[in-house]
């Protein structure tokens, strides 16, 4: 029990420390490194919404994607038309949920690959819709938003704390989630979804739930990244992948844990930015074999992988002491 609460402390401790670092951290980098920290907390959001589905139920969404394009989008044309910033991302987020709900039943019938390619052609058909629809969403012309009244430095700051706010709400959440009644629920799909059901867990519910979760985070980040942006087009925000990158990142950092994610993107955003840094020609080619080579040498993750390493040094240290 001691044990058990004394790394409860560590945890909130370094939670804590690392939340006063984040704060700090806008007024002593510069403007390169905010932009980038920022769009790795928005990996983080992206990530956690799809390491929901990914690793508690096992159904990989490859193309949630869709609803961080909704969300640009939505709040996009509702502050086109006047309103302010956090009613339209409140619409985004909505619709979102509305869209899971709608198509989730029959989407989530299926498995495996087909689920995977039902989501990619629901991402298809929602940018189809935002193509063609040129007196509302501005059509192969785009989409601008109302450029906030502020000077570049507070810019940059105001929006990373926008990204910072949305990561912490969801790595939270995820955890809340994780550790309710409701995870219990969602962890028995993942280990077997018909013995789950015929213990009576409604899993069509649990599943469509996770998912429209998941949907509501992605549509905030992509209702930040749009005002943020300042301009978006189908091709930026409906892009596969952004979707692909962020699996990636809970690959990398380790499926069904609640900090993996986190360390997947800032490792893989990091590493891109560095790779692309030294190697322009050769980098998507680049940061493929880093990454196939960390996932092949750490296929539980790097935050399972080091927890692992963690606990036998531990173990081995407890045996030497008793020799």
């Amino acid at each position: 029990m001691k044990g058990f609460k004394d790394k409860k402390m560590k945890v909130a401790v370094g939670i804590a420390i690392a939340a006063i670092l984040f704060m700090i951290l806008p007024w002593v980098v510069s403007g390169y490194w905010l932009r980038l920290i920022t769009s790795v907390f928005m990996y983080i959001v992206v990530a956690k919404s799809i390491g929901l589905m990914m690793g508690y139920t096992v159904y990989v969404p490859f193309g949630n994607v869709v609803f961080f394009g909704l969300g640009a989008y939505s709040a996009g044309i509702a502050m086109s038309h006047g309103w302010p910033f956090i009613p339209s991302l409140l619409v985004g987020a909505l619709l979102s949920a509305l869209l899971c709900f709608l198509v989730g039943t029959p989407v989530l019938r299926l498995r495996g690959h087909y689920f995977a390619v039902a989501t990619i052609g629901l991402n298809g058909a929602v940018m189809t819709v935002a193509l063609n629809t040129t007196a509302l969403s501005g059509g192969a012309m785009g989409l601008s938003f109302p450029v906030p009244a502020l000077e570049p430095g507070v810019l940059y700051k105001y929006f990373y704390f926008m990204m910072f706010v949305l990561m912490a709400a969801t790595v939270h959440i995820s955890y809340l989630l994780v550790k309710s009644r409701f995870g219990f629920a969602i962890r028995s799909i993942k280990s077997d979804e018909e013995a789950a059901r015929s213990l009576g867990i409604n899993t069509t519910y649990y599943k469509i739930t996770t998912w429209i979760i998941g949907a509501v985070l992605t549509s905030f980040a992509g209702s930040i990244y749009g005002y943020w942006m300042s301009y978006i087009h189908t091709t930026d925000v409906f892009n596969m992948s952004i979707g692909l990158n962020a699996i990636l990142m809970v690959l990398m950092g380790g499926t069904g844990t609640i900090l993996g994610p986190v360390l997947g993107a800032f490792i893989f955003q990091i590493l891109s930015e560095t790779i692309w840094s030294y190697f322009l020609t050769f980098h998507l080619g680049l940061l493929g074999i880093v990454t196939i080579l960390v996932i092949y040498f750490t296929p539980k993750g790097l935050f399972a992988t080091v927890e692992e390493w963690r606990t036998s040094y531990r173990l081995k240290g407890k045996r030497g002491g008793e020799v």
